[in-house]
């Protein structure tokens, strides 16, 4: 069933299509509205606000409600929480197996994007489900040598690893990039997570940047596809009167 508020968005928005109101003009008061439609304010408000997230209006305190555009914006963002779409999933428990200092080699710098030669603190580790006990994730993250000290806290940190650099070294993370391809799991991999050899799965790599744009921490991480579910949602975002 259609609610008030969706069918009242329905109608400014056909206005709003047929030129009854212009870009840039203003929109009667929430009071004016519920008045001619014979609705409350409150849903006036909500159907305001449904117009707002779809890109038709902007809405300021002190200037009213003025149109944008005659059709929605074609942005769409991640509808998560900062860096919600990173966890490994509910109920992940991460059991790190070892933690040492290396010397990155020609293949390893090419899968890091970085020189031969440079130190990492690797850190081995894989996620369990606390119900089944399976494990969900098998992963390697190499963190600046710089850094080393908080493999001190590794084993017992209940959040991300990043946050841990934030918290002891102040490093900021101003960006995370993230890519995912389709592996076939080796026979190292695949007897260590108990599925068959040569199965399918995904390799995801992220890459921690601070603010000059260079990797604290590099993580590969490798989900067994019969075990992996990957969901996110896609919201339209409206654009600012200054955006074209």
């Amino acid at each position: 069933m259609e609610t008030r508020y969706g069918k009242l968005a329905d109608s400014l928005i056909k206005r709003i299509k047929q030129g009854f109101w212009g870009i840039g003009d203003y929109l009667p008061s929430e009071n004016n509205l519920a008045v001619e439609f014979e609705v409350s304010r409150p849903t006036v408000r909500r159907a305001l606000q449904n117009l707002e997230e779809n890109g038709f209006i902007s809405r300021r305190r002190g200037d009213g409600t003025r149109v944008l555009a005659a059709k929605p914006t074609n942005s769409f963002n991640y509808a998560t929480q900062p860096i919600a779409d990173l966890l490994y999933g509910g109920g992940a428990e991460r059991i790190v197996t070892s933690k040492k200092a290396i010397i990155a080699d020609e293949e390893l710098a090419h899968q890091l994007d970085g020189k031969p030669g440079k130190h990492w603190l690797k850190i081995c580790q894989h996620r369990l489900d606390q119900q089944s006990q399976q494990m969900l994730v098998w992963g390697n993250v190499y963190i600046d040598f710089r850094y080393q000290d908080i493999q001190a806290r590794i084993d017992d940190y209940p959040g991300f690893i990043c946050d841990l650099l934030e918290e002891q070294h102040g490093v900021v993370i101003n960006e995370i990039q993230q890519v995912i391809k389709p592996i076939l799991l080796t026979n190292k991999i695949a007897k260590v997570m108990d599925v068959e050899e040569g199965s399918l799965a995904l390799e995801m790599t992220r890459r921690y940047l601070n603010s000059r744009k260079q990797p604290v921490e590099i993580s590969i991480n490798i989900f067994p596809a019969l075990r992996s579910t990957h969901q996110f949602t896609l919201k339209r975002t409206r654009q600012s009167l200054g955006e074209k």
